[in-house]
């Protein structure tokens, strides 16, 4: 076997992994993302349960009386597939209608939820 031989099959040996791993991921994104599915005025937090921010939000949501869908991302594979598709890398992310708030941005959360109805009071103009 020709050296040019080896290195095409080697080469090849190298694409393959890496074609199936982005086939793997966009198949993820179009699956099972979030934003194309989730109803206008839905709530879904995305945490883990050892994250206290997301527990602050979470105690926020339910004192201020707001439905939401709490997805951990540890616990769940679907929850994960649907972080995963929406690229963060990181909890909170809260899903509001088709609005992602990332991390504890207690203005932008407050603002989103506002605008889908959702009044909360739970954080003072300091929080963010």
């Amino acid at each position: 076997m020709s050296l040019q031989t080896r290195l095409r099959i080697g080469l090849y040996a190298l694409l393959a992994p890496v074609a199936l791993i982005l086939a793997t991921d966009r198949l993820v994104v179009w699956r099972f993302n979030p934003l194309d599915s989730n109803p206008p005025k839905a709530v879904v937090l995305y945490s883990a349960a050892w994250c206290g921010l997301c527990a602050q939000i979470r105690t926020c949501l339910k004192a201020s009386g707001v439905p939401f869908e709490e997805r951990d991302v540890e616990k769940a594979v679907r929850a994960s597939a649907g972080w995963w598709a929406l690229r963060v890398r990181g909890v909170p992310a809260t899903l509001v209608g088709s609005e992602l708030v990332y991390g504890f941005d207690t203005r932008k959360l407050t603002s989103t939820l506002d605008s889908a109805g959702f009044r909360v009071t739970c954080w003072n103009s300091s929080s963010s």
